[in-house]
């Protein structure tokens, strides 16, 4: 809660360029019935987006996605593309990752519903133990939007590429890669 007086002056203007919107097909709106059904669905999603994941389960995580879906990530580094397009392409992708890891999990992990049921923003801090004996650790943010039906439509992922580009500590860690909260 801001302890910032209050005043009447009309809001600063807007300084960036509105995050892109869901395509139409996919969109639901922030509002109308059925709205807190979705989000909570959608929440329930990705709780099972992240389990999936940590058991490296890529044949049932796949089924969370919609066929048309895309996977974004702006700070892609190294051999990390800077998009995915479609599910068949996703689960090659993602199947790959995780047979590099012998273990990964997401501690830590922090899920927010938004004001538009068919988007939900997660924090989360991988730890993983890389196969080469390297072990990896970020701080990751993603914006996840939803269809209709609530497959996961688009993901744009946010994290430090250092880990695919500098070298790395004796834990495989960037040096400026954020620590995990204290559990």
């Amino acid at each position: 809660m801001s302890t910032a007086p209050r005043t009447n002056a009309a809001p600063a203007p807007r300084t960036t360029a509105p995050a892109p919107r869901t395509p139409e097909a996919h969109r639901t709106g922030p509002a109308g019935p059925g709205a807190a059904e979705r989000r909570d669905r959608n929440l329930r999603t990705l709780r099972r987006y992240f389990t999936l994941l940590a058991a490296r389960d890529i044949d049932t995580w796949i089924g969370l996605w919609a066929e048309d879906c895309e996977v974004r990530m702006p700070y892609s580094a190294g051999d990390l593309p800077a998009v995915i397009e479609g599910r068949e392409a996703l689960h090659a992708f993602y199947a790959g990752q995780a047979a590099a890891y012998t273990r990964l999990e997401y501690p830590d992990t922090e899920l927010h519903p938004l004001d538009d049921p068919a988007r939900a923003l997660a924090r989360w801090y991988p730890r993983a133990e890389l196969a080469d004996g390297r072990v990896y650790r970020n701080h990751n943010i993603g914006l996840f939007e939803f269809t209709e039906d609530g497959l996961i439509h688009r993901f744009t992922e946010y994290f430090n590429p250092g880990f695919f580009t500098a070298e790395t500590d004796a834990e495989g860690t960037p040096p400026d890669a954020p620590a995990a909260p204290a559990s």
